[in-house]
Formats: C-alpha cells, structure tokens, sequence
C-alpha cells in the first residue's frame, strides 16, 4: 500500500499472458477500490518487482512466457521486501505436478479455471485481507495439501481435475459426465459478471476473446505447419486459459490437446488444428449473437 495525494491506496500486481483475464481481473479490483498493475508476461512481473515493492497481493498464471508463476513466487519468497506480498495463482493446468510446483513454490491460494465472478471476489478478498503470505488450501478448489503429496507421489500420470468446465452449480440432478459438452456454456459467460452490473463488461470480454484468439488461431496453425512445439504449446496454452474462462469447451479441449500432443507427427497436429479453427468459429458466432441480445437494452 502506499499513498497518493495524502490517500492510501491498495495495489494488485497481475502477471498473466491471457488479456481476457487481465481485463477481468483489473475490472473486478478496480470496482473493490484497488489499483491494478497488469503485465502480460512473467518476465515483465519480475522487472517490475525488482523495483517496487508497494503491493498489497498478486496474482499469477501458472504457465505463463519466459518466466512461469512459480518462478516469480519463489524469487518473492527469497526477498525480504517481497515475502510479506500473498499471491494467487491461477491454473488451466491439469497436472497434478504442475499444480505441486505452483503450493511447494509459495503461493498463497491456487484457482483452478474455469471459475466464477463469485469464486474469484471470494478468494481474492479471502488473500488480500490475509495478513501473512502463508499458503492457504480452498477446499472447494483443490485437495488438502497431504493429498496433493500423495497424488504426485503416485507419479505424473496421475492428473487432478479441476472444476467440471461450466459454470458452478450447487446441486446437479443427474450425472453431468454423462452429457455432452456444448460448443459454449452461456451459463460460464453469465458467471463472469454481477447480477446488478452492466452488460458492458462481458461485451469488452467477448472482444478481447474473439480478436486473441484470432491471432492465436493463426499462431497454432503455422506452429502446426512448422512442426514448431514449443509455439504450438505457448499459443495453445493461451487460447485454452482463455476459453475456459468465457465457457468455449470444445475450443479448451482442442488446446487441451495441441499443448499436450499424444502424436507428434505432422498430419495429426494439422487435423487438429483444422478442428480447432472450425470449433473457434462456431464459439465466435455464439458470442457474437451473445454480444447483440446484449447490446440491444442499451439502444431501446
């Protein structure tokens, strides 16, 4: 915290290479009264941590370019000026490993995606107002820490499974693994706003969606034509964190699968991008309709 013009003002540092969820996030702390500093990368974070100090939480992708989340904590950790800050992560990560390098590095609380507007306000205020940067385990989210040590014991194969990918619901009627995923879960798109709030915000999100994703489509495909892996992973890592957050199942479970190929030949990396740029389309036009009905009150 620090002060300006004789006001003290809260701050959020936020390291996440998805820009709808930078954009979600900043929107929802702006509103709670705390500035935000958002970077697009993990290296940038770090840069900006080397120098400034003054931040009241933090919140990290896991997997993010050039430097991941746990990277960024564990440097937090080993600064006495830093070690005070509790972070937040969030994951698309299914990988039980993956999920113990984000607690075993210091994090404060993990998130796993897709998540509510409710669960986020929740577990944001849940770290912010904790005094002490000592991790914390939301039982909704993950399993106690002991469980996560066995399961990892167990080896990498082993994955843990976060929330179903749709929005939260407390009682479901019948098994919800028996039916199929839709193409778009409008109820997830819902979730990301308040009862009383303006449809303006989803309509920000749906922008930022369809104009990333776009140029991210295009990155998967010539990752794909040059057997590139590592852009192939990065493009298709990004695209999925932020499918799951606006509810685009089919288009989470394709990156799903481009970032963590179990055929590595050329033919079906291509076959499953094609299936990708067709999956995205066809969320692109629900959004779009999604976008107008929304529009409509605000010229009526």
């Amino acid at each position: 915290m620090y002060s300006t013009k004789g006001k003290s003002v809260a701050r959020v540092l936020i390291a996440d290479d998805d820009p709808v969820i930078r954009h979600w996030l900043t929107s929802i702390l702006q509103r709670d009264g705390y500035e935000v500093v958002s970077m697009s990368d993990g290296r940038d974070a770090y840069r900006v941590l080397q120098s400034d100090a003054n931040f009241t939480g933090a919140v990290f992708d896991l997997s993010m370019p050039y430097l991941e989340g746990p990277d960024l904590i564990r440097y937090m950790r080993s600064e006495k000026r830093l070690m005070r800050i509790p972070v937040m992560m969030i994951t698309a990560e299914k990988e039980i490993a993956q999920v113990v390098k984000g607690m075993t590095a210091g994090a404060t609380i993990l998130l796993p995606k897709p998540f509510t507007r409710r669960r986020l306000q929740q577990t944001l205020r849940l770290m912010l107002n904790h005094e002490q940067a000592v991790p914390l385990v939301k039982a909704t989210s993950l399993p106690t820490a002991t469980r996560i040590k066995a399961l990892a014991a167990a080896g990498d194969e082993v994955k843990y499974e976060p929330p179903a990918q749709r929005a939260v619901t407390e009682i479901e009627a019948d098994d919800p693994s028996l039916r199929p995923k839709p193409q778009v879960d409008l109820a997830v798109l819902t979730s990301l706003e308040d009862a009383d709030e303006r449809s303006s915000l989803i309509v920000e999100l749906i922008d930022l969606y369809q104009e990333n994703g776009t140029r991210q489509i295009d990155e998967i495909k010539a990752a794909a034509i040059k057997m590139d892996g590592e852009s192939l992973k990065q493009s298709a890592h990004a695209l999925k964190g932020s499918s799951l957050t606006m509810g685009a199942s089919q288009v989470a479970d394709l990156c799903q699968q481009l970032e963590t190929p179990q055929h590595k030949d050329s033919y079906t990396t291509f076959q499953l991008a094609g299936k990708l740029e067709t999956a995205f389309a066809s969320a692109t036009h629900i959004f779009a309709v999604e976008r107008q009905r929304r529009l409509i009150p605000a010229f009526a």
